[in-house]
């Protein structure tokens, strides 16, 4: 019987561990103070999460791809060209970004209904990867969060602690790029 009680009172306990410890996060990047000129650059798609698994069949089908971060003549615009490997086949993609004061995200030229937002990461080097929220309301709602590095791989480390924080808030579909062909240029 004491080995039954000390095992319900150590499973109690855990439980209450788990319920008492909020789920880590990571840092919101204030678009007030982003310096545009820091992202500049190419920057390799690695992994995706949401809530709900049908979010994801796009990026299912990508094996890599590389985005070019470029400023614009045109102030607090920034443009993102990007080239996505899909099979045997390359696709270009091309998205304008505002910079907007006084919002929290930044605004997709042509999508008003779409909000962006930029979180950095706490335990690594944030300068190294970057973590950006797309999210829409009816009647495309969705809501998916992509990690993107300096470096055509990410460390396994990285992307398990991707995983980790958004599996702890209940964003469980996880796509991971298999990156085994060659990077479309």
């Amino acid at each position: 019987m004491p080995k039954k009680l000390a095992s319900l009172l150590l499973y109690v306990y855990s439980m209450w561990v788990v319920v008492s410890q909020p789920c880590p996060t990571y840092t919101a990047l204030s678009i007030d103070s982003l310096n545009p000129e820091e992202y500049r650059g190419r920057w390799y798609f690695s992994a995706a999460v949401s809530g709900r698994e049908e979010e994801l069949q796009w990026f299912r089908m990508m094996d890599s791809s590389v985005f070019n971060l470029q400023t614009t003549a045109v102030p607090q615009t920034i443009l993102l060209n990007g080239d996505i490997r899909i099979g045997n086949n390359c696709m270009r993609s091309s998205m304008t970004y505002k910079v907007l004061s006084g919002r929290n995200n930044v605004q997709v030229e042509g999508r008003p209904q779409r909000q962006t937002f930029l979180w950095g990461g706490a335990q690594h080097n944030e300068s190294d990867y970057i973590i950006v929220q797309a999210t829409e309301l009816a009647p495309a709602a969705f809501d998916v969060y992509m990690l993107y590095g300096r470096m055509k791989v990410l460390p396994d480390d990285v992307i398990k602690e991707f995983q980790e924080i958004f599996a702890c808030q209940g964003m469980t579909a996880f796509v991971r790029l298999p990156q085994t062909q060659e990077l479309c240029s």
